[in-house]
């Protein structure tokens, strides 16, 4: 009995002798070729996402530190009796030792730490408590707006107030404000001058920039200035 194979043609046992082969190398070339491209085009999209998700975290950053920093700010100087402005946290007097003076910027003039000074309630010649803002920049110009606060008790006199801010050496240890943190760095400068001036010795109008730098070098960086006046209730 012959078998069901002999009975087909030549042509078509000879076309099921070969249903068995494998790829050819063209195919395989080919098929290579089109999951590198698809691959690409994956990675390329996915970059991009974290790029833009990091940018987006970045605003959400400036956000934040405005707020923080806008609140805080006016929340101080509406309690405090009056403020005064240096040209940084380091320099604080003026003049010869024995005749030194307190080196505070005037009506116009313009510096980067302020100091909040609140009086005792029983005695206008006494202080109990001063808080201070002040930018730390790098040698970039970038670095966080810090903060401190002094409360006396007893309360003291406030003759020689630069006798009373915390020493220089603190400069770079008290809390920060504005940050720079892990995740980029921040600025709390102005562009076209310092953070604070001072507005015919009734207001500090605070002028500054905003920076986030990305550590990978892909993130493009997002800048935001901000500009707001806080005014002691005197």
């Amino acid at each position: 009995m012959r078998s069901l194979a002999a009975l087909l043609p030549p042509r078509l046992r000879r076309r099921g002798a070969g249903t068995a082969r494998g790829f050819t190398l063209l195919e395989v070339l080919i098929a290579t070729t089109i999951l590198s491209i698809m691959t690409v085009a994956i990675l390329g999209l996915f970059i991009n996402l974290m790029k833009s998700y990091k940018y987006n975290t970045f605003r959400l950053s400036i956000n934040k530190d405005v707020r923080t920093f806008t609140n805080e700010l006016s929340d101080t100087a509406t309690y405090a009796n009056y403020f005064v402005i240096l040209a940084d946290f380091s320099t604080r007097t003026t003049g010869p030792v024995g005749s030194e003076v307190l080196a505070y910027m005037g009506d116009g003039e313009s510096g980067d730490c302020v100091l909040f000074v609140f009086k005792d309630p029983t005695d206008d010649s006494k202080i109990r408590r001063i808080v201070g803002y002040y930018h730390d920049p790098d040698a970039a110009g970038l670095g966080p707006v810090r903060r401190f606060a002094r409360n006396f008790s007893p309360t003291v006199a406030g003759t020689n107030l630069w006798t009373l801010l915390p020493a220089a050496s603190s400069l770079h240890t008290n809390d920060d404000i504005i940050s720079a943190g892990t995740i980029g760095k921040a600025n709390g400068t102005s562009t076209t001058g310092n953070l604070f001036y001072n507005f015919f010795n009734r207001s500090v109008m605070v002028k500054g920039q905003i920076t986030y730098t990305s550590n990978d070098g892909l993130t493009r960086r997002a800048v935001s200035t901000y500009n707001f006046t806080v005014s002691p209730r005197g």
